[in-house]
């Protein structure tokens, strides 16, 4: 895999920048979803099994004061900037993968 940093904002406060690093993309958008299920719990704590499609999932990516990635690109060593758009798609296409 390509080596992935996943830069995140929760609010627009300063202090709440974070990042995630992972050995490739699959396992940076593992976690995003994981990020998003955890959010969730939160939110419902009594809930046992809580259910929810892709565009609750964008919305909580959108509700983020920012987030993006880094994937490395091992031919020039360099990291490329990726945007929440980006991220959105790698995701979706991440989960089709895993319903399979």
């Amino acid at each position: 895999g390509k080596h992935t940093i996943i830069l995140v904002q929760y609010t627009n406060a300063y202090q709440t920048r974070s990042y995630m690093d992972f050995p490739g993309v699959n396992a940076a958008m593992d976690a995003l979803v994981k990020m998003y299920e955890h959010k969730l719990k939160e939110l419902n704590p009594t809930i046992q099994h809580i259910t929810y499609d892709i565009s609750d999932l964008y919305n909580y990516l959108d509700s983020l004061h920012d987030v993006c990635g880094l994937v490395l690109d091992p031919s020039s060593n360099k990291y490329e900037p990726k945007d929440r758009a980006w991220l959105k798609q790698k995701i979706f296409a991440h989960l089709r993968g895993q319903a399979k």
